[in-house]
């Protein structure tokens, strides 16, 4: 699986990684990750980077930054 299934999988890999999406795309795009080695390393990337984030942000961040980074994140 390669190109569209590749962009759809990288525009909704946010949703994917916080669970806003309905099981059966959910079930699409995990099918996909398992067939596709280049989009599963960035998806464990992009979790693990959220991980990382979220233990380490300890302050609150400003709501303009924190939706900065929201969307820079979900636009990988």
């Amino acid at each position: 699986m390669a190109g569209h299934d590749c962009d759809d999988l990288l525009h909704e890999l946010g949703h994917l990684l916080h669970g806003d999406l309905p099981e059966a795309r959910r079930v699409a795009l995990q099918r996909h990750l398992e067939e596709c080695p280049p989009c599963l390393e960035t998806a464990d990337f992009q979790a693990q980077l959220r991980g990382m984030i979220a233990k380490r942000c300890f302050e609150q961040v400003p709501d303009d930054l924190a939706e900065k980074v929201k969307r820079l994140l979900d636009s990988a």
